[in-house]
């Protein structure tokens, strides 16, 4: 396979606009803590802040989701996440496979957590988004009591000075050609991770199906490829399964923001192990 590099240029045609993000996620704009009881001490800082500070520098909103409550009317459990990707900064691939690395901003205005950075990388090919493990790459944190444009800056500056790590990673991945029963286990763990269990055992037919590309570009034997066919299927699903001697039903796409960055970044752990 031929090596990804990391280039800065123009790109991404279009991002999100605030009405859109409000449409999709209205807490991104509370303009007070959601939950009463919050401490004295919390200092609120609403995500619109940091959508402005990080534009400053230089990345824009291209994707906003909330958690759904449900509790009837309620706010309290506040939860949401703002995708960011900057327009110069792209990881090129001779065999065209190129991509954008992103910063995923979670945040809630209950007081009971600080803003929280993860690196995530978006698939032009496929458009499809992954979430880097946190075993391979730290998140990062700011308190919304110490929140300065400094600290914020200093985050980026740190994600955007290690992506080379990150590249190095697609790299090897790339390099690392699986047998077919490396695949098969792969696909089966994946499904495991999807379903929350530590064993189950899976149709022949599941496992063959999580396994087939859905284009031309992601056929191959490499880790990388692999790993892309099979984290598209668990997390968009559009495909069937069945627990052997069980009746075939359609896995569905995964539609909780928190869950899909969890199972994501399960998945890229699960991989990564590979390399």
């Amino acid at each position: 396979m031929k090596d990804v590099m990391l280039s800065f240029g123009k790109g991404l045609d279009g991002y999100l606009t605030k009405d859109q993000i409000r449409n999709s996620s209205p807490l991104v704009f509370a303009d007070a803590p959601t939950n009463p009881d919050v401490s004295k001490k919390y200092l609120f800082v609403n995500t619109e802040t940091i959508i402005d500070d990080l534009e400053k520098l230089g990345w824009l909103p291209v994707q906003a989701a909330q958690r759904k409550s449900r509790k009837e009317g309620g706010t309290i459990f506040s939860k949401h996440m703002v995708a960011f990707q900057n327009p110069e900064i792209k990881i090129t691939s001779a065999d065209g496979d190129d991509a954008y690395p992103r910063i995923l901003l979670t945040n809630s205005h209950d007081g009971m957590q600080a803003f929280k950075f993860s690196v995530g990388i978006f698939r032009l090919v496929c458009s499809n988004g992954l979430v880097v493990a946190d075993e391979q790459f730290s998140d990062f944190k700011i308190k919304h009591k110490g929140y300065t444009f400094g600290e914020l800056r200093n985050v980026v500056r740190q994600a955007v000075e290690d992506l080379p790590n990150r590249v190095q990673v697609m790299n090897d991945m790339k390099n690392r050609i699986l047998t077919e029963d490396e695949k098969r286990k792969m696909a089966l763990d994946a499904m495991l991770i999807r379903a929350g269990v530590k064993e189950l055992q899976y149709d022949e037919e599941t496992i063959t199906d999580i396994l087939d590309p859905k284009r031309d570009a992601d056929k191959g034997d490499d880790l990388w490829r692999v790993f892309n066919v099979i984290q598209e299927k668990i997390t968009q699903g559009d495909f069937h399964a069945a627990l052997t001697g069980a009746k075939v039903r359609k896995v569905r796409k995964i539609k909780s923001f928190e869950k899909d960055m969890k199972v994501n970044k399960e998945l890229f752990k699960l991989a990564t192990a590979l390399v």
